[in-house]
């Protein structure tokens, strides 16, 4: 025993000598039996409170209910587990495929053909009057632009 109440065993056999030169020797004789009787009673109870408490824990699982019930927790947490998993991959399958989706989309936007740039400044819905000329840095395989009067009717 390494201490007894945080005290060790030095400090212990100090107390011990300070109380038979205060108390005498017939005192401490005294003082001695009255800590060892109510030691003595303090273990009686505690062994008695020991086996009430495996007695009644035995009675409980006499019929085996505790065991059948943890057992019962023990597969309630494996199924919420699976659950959680199914969940999880439920949910982000279709994630995955709005991802693909979206790269397949962004794949087939950069490999189109883009339209030809206009001489059309942006916010403006007018065409230019005067067609690009095949010189001047214009695509030659495209047609030019038209000008088209407006429909007297």
């Amino acid at each position: 025993m390494d201490s007894f109440f945080g005290i060790g065993a030095p400090e212990l056999v100090m107390i011990l000598l300070l109380a038979g030169l205060v108390l005498g020797p017939h005192r401490i004789r005294q003082v001695a039996h009255w800590l060892g009787k109510t030691t003595a009673q303090l273990q009686a109870i505690a062994r008695g409170f020991s086996r009430q408490l495996n007695a009644e824990l035995d009675a409980v699982d006499g019929s085996g209910d505790l065991q059948e019930t943890m057992r019962e927790m023990k597969e309630l947490r494996r199924q919420l587990a699976d659950l959680r998993r199914e969940v999880t991959s439920v949910a982000s399958q279709p994630f995955e495929e709005g991802r693909r989706a979206l790269m397949e989309g962004q794949k087939a936007v950069e490999n189109s053909i883009h339209p030809p740039a206009l001489n059309v400044k942006p916010g403006k819905a007018e065409v230019s009057k005067t067609p690009p000329a095949a010189g001047n840095g214009a695509d030659p395989s495209l047609p030019s632009l038209l000008d088209i009067a407006d429909d007297p009717d």
